[in-house]
């Protein structure tokens, strides 16, 4: 780092190091990943849902039939 007598220093040592252009250790993210399934949880919750009105309303056991005739 420079002073204000002499702003541009001879030696390198005088100099603050500059080491955050090379950098010999490999990156290791440390925040956690973030969960990425929430597609698959929402297509379970509408298939849950679904289920759930179709056995309230009774709908259910004419839709078991019907698949099974397929």
């Amino acid at each position: 780092m420079s002073n204000i007598s002499n702003p541009k220093p001879v030696k390198k040592g005088d100099r603050m190091d500059n080491d955050h252009n090379n950098l010999n250790e490999s990156y290791t993210p440390v925040s956690k990943h973030k969960f990425e399934g929430w597609p698959i949880l929402w297509i379970l919750i509408a298939i849950f849902l679904i289920s759930a009105v179709l056995w309230y309303t009774g709908a259910a056991p004419y839709l078991i039939k019907w698949i099974a005739n397929k």
